[in-house]
């Protein structure tokens, strides 16, 4: 039972940053590179405070997920505005 309140207390620590990294990569135009970069930057967290109540692979898999949802979330309330991608030059 303890590991699995362990679990469910890193899923709801991470969703504001989840939320936070979402927000921040914000580019029109740019949404699997942006999962790619809430992932990454995900993955570089876990390693960096060494976690091991959950697996990586599935602690990324869950945010993937969590990220699809809060895109569409925000998508529907009309929080991104979509548009051409921006090109740097």
């Amino acid at each position: 039972m303890g590991k699995i309140l362990e679990i469910l207390g890193l899923l709801v620590g991470i969703i504001p940053v989840v939320l936070t990294l979402i927000k921040e990569f914000e580019v029109p135009g740019w949404g699997k590179e942006k999962k790619q970069a809430v992932l990454d930057a995900i993955g570089l967290l876990y390693d960096k405070l060494g976690i091991t109540a959950i697996a990586k692979d599935k602690l990324l898999g869950i945010v993937g997920g969590l990220v699809d949802i809060i895109v569409a979330l925000f998508n529907l309330i009309g929080w991104f505005k979509h548009g051409n991608p921006i090109v740097n030059s």
